[in-house]
């Protein structure tokens, strides 16, 4: 990972709203599994550190990865590189024949 790659990692984890996503969670009672297999709505630092894993793999494969929830999403070529980081409650997408 290049020093710009970490700065804009940094930026995002310290600008996104972590807190909004847990309360969403908590509300709709969305659980996640943990390491030892059990479910349960997942903790702030959880949210986080697997917000962490998804950016750098992102930037890794440079590419779009996502699981539980967050969306993360890393293209070169936009001056240094692009990245993004979503949490997605719903989505929907169809093909233009």
């Amino acid at each position: 990972m290049t020093p710009k790659q970490q700065d804009a990692l940094d930026n995002i984890m310290d600008n996104f709203d972590f807190d909004q996503v847990h309360k969403v969670m908590v509300f709709l009672n969305w659980k996640w599994a943990n390491s030892n297999g059990s479910l349960g709505v997942p903790e702030k630092y959880e949210l986080r550190g697997e917000a962490r894993r998804l950016l750098k793999m992102a930037i890794e494969e440079k590419t779009t990865v996502s699981t539980g929830g967050f969306i993360a999403e890393y293209r070169e070529g936009e001056v240094d590189g692009w990245m993004d980081l979503k949490f997605v409650v719903s989505d929907w997408d169809e093909v233009v024949k």
